[in-house]
């Protein structure tokens, strides 16, 4: 009689490393986006003659879009299959980038972003799922190591190639070669995904249509404002439309609890948080991504508009902090194997000192960061980031059921992109009382108040990461 795990095996596909390749593929493709996007973002916002707050949502739709989109992607891919999802996701995602290539105006290129979220929403959560579904678990922790690496060598790669991109200027198209370069690589993608086979979750599962209008509609009246209220003042429909997300989240909630009860399909399985470690680990997802997103973005307006910086130098600058991410991610999975999650704990404490020590080094010399105390200390700060965030993205999805895996990834994604959404947003309010004038009309002192007050409330985040970190542990060993 052949064992429960000889059955398991035998169920499990021989050809799945090959696979995991392919499906690694889109991943690849939306790090390098996304981090590409943003060395040039300050350069598209003065060619487009934008607004800081445009240059905010330029960014922020692209996630909320694709925060939003994920819960109901993971489940769409259960039903009618993840390659299909991947194959519409990869095309829609390449077809606006070859439309943001040639865009000139602010406002089309913001509603191209939010389409580009919603495809990249498609592709997540099915390699996610894949990655979940395809693998024993001895073998899991390395293919999340190859996933977070992979991870870290989009971000450093995406960054030094976005700069040297746009400042090689090719044929005079400055920052739209970052979007016409994703076109030959979402081709390549299509081109290799018909060597996966593919696969279903529960398909009798339904789409919860109303829990997903309340969350949708509570979510961005969360997040619209706050970029908003930046630019037009905090007037009352801004504190109005706060208020009415948080109704609106409660009545998803309501509405789900309901649903849960009466067996009728709930969009997210709300029963999944009586897992302490699966709540735990979330709310850390979202207390180290908010302080990672916030110093991405801050730092870059920073070095382009407070120190002048080019693309290319800004790249350089965030090189260090790449290389050590990445660097991390390819042990982080088997050091926590080995020494348990004090190892998560260590590397949030280590973003957090670094984002303390990049304030004292501002005092000290506030223009000259691409300089060796700098390099160490976003050097260090990357190894910490990949020390926490990779073993956490296991620790989370290892908490949900095989049946669930497709909505479970889903929300664990939904969670990373809305902090990045949100780490822009708030991030950006501190960075704009601190500075106290228009980007052009601020002197380097202005800024250097405005980075240091945003470094603070980076640290204070990963410090919050931390303590929930410390909880989870406590949980682990009772």
């Amino acid at each position: 009689m052949a064992t429960t795990g000889e059955k398991l095996e035998q169920q499990i596909d021989r050809r799945r490393w090959y696979a995991l390749a392919v499906i690694l593929l889109p991943i690849l493709l939306n790090s390098l986006n996304t981090y590409m996007i943003q060395v040039a973002l300050p350069l598209i916002q003065s060619s487009l003659n934008a607004s800081f707050t445009d240059a905010q949502l330029i960014m922020t739709c692209f996630s909320f879009s694709l925060a939003v989109t994920l819960v109901i992607s993971g489940k769409l891919g259960d039903i009618y299959g993840r390659k299909r999802l991947l194959l519409i996701g990869v095309s829609g995602f390449t077809l606006m980038s070859m439309l943001g290539g040639f865009t000139s105006s602010s406002t089309i290129l913001i509603v191209i972003r939010i389409v580009q979220g919603i495809a990249a929403a498609l592709i997540q959560p099915q390699v996610l799922s894949m990655m979940q579904m395809n693998f024993l678990s001895r073998e899991k922790g390395l293919v999340f190591s190859i996933y977070g690496a992979l991870l870290g060598f989009g971000f450093a790669f995406g960054l030094t190639l976005g700069g040297i991109l746009v400042n090689w200027n090719v044929f005079s198209l400055g920052w739209r070669t970052v979007f016409f370069f994703n076109v030959p690589f979402g081709i390549l993608v299509l081109l290799c995904l018909p060597l996966i086979q593919e696969s279903h979750g529960n398909r009798a599962q339904r789409i919860d249509w109303t829990g997903t209008a309340f969350l949708i509609s509570g979510l961005f009246l969360l997040v619209y404002p706050l970029s908003e209220g930046q630019k037009q003042g905090w007037s009352l429909w801004i504190w109005g439309c706060l208020i009415l997300s948080l109704v609106l989240l409660l009545a998803f909630i309501v509405v789900e609890v309901h649903k849960q009860k009466q067996d009728d399909g709930p969009l997210i399985n709300l029963m999944i948080f009586k897992q302490r470690l699966f709540g735990v680990g979330l709310l850390s997802v979202v207390f180290i991504y908010l302080s990672m997103f916030s110093l991405f973005f801050i730092l870059t307006y920073y070095l382009q508009f407070g120190l002048h910086f080019d693309a290319q130098a800004t790249s350089f600058v965030f090189l260090p902090l790449g290389v050590g991410f990445f660097l991390t991610s390819l042990i982080s999975s088997r050091v926590v194997d080995r020494w348990g999650m004090v190892v998560m704990k260590i590397g949030a404490l280590i973003t957090a000192g670094c984002c303390f020590l990049l304030i004292l080094l501002l005092h000290m010399d506030a223009t000259h960061l691409l300089h060796l105390p700098y390099s160490l200390t976003l050097l260090v700060y990357g190894l910490g980031l990949g020390l926490v965030t990779t073993p956490l993205t296991r620790v989370v999805l290892n908490t949900i059921p095989r049946e669930e895996a497709g909505t479970g990834s889903g929300l664990f994604n939904t969670v990373m992109y809305l902090a990045n959404s949100l780490g822009v947003a708030l991030s950006s309010i501190v960075f704009t009382v601190a500075l106290g004038h228009s980007l052009t009309n601020a002197t380097i002192s202005n800024y250097v108040s405005a980075f240091s007050a945003s470094l603070m409330l980076c640290g204070g985040l990963s410090l919050s990461a931390y303590v929930c970190l410390v909880f989870l542990f406590n949980r682990q060993n009772k």
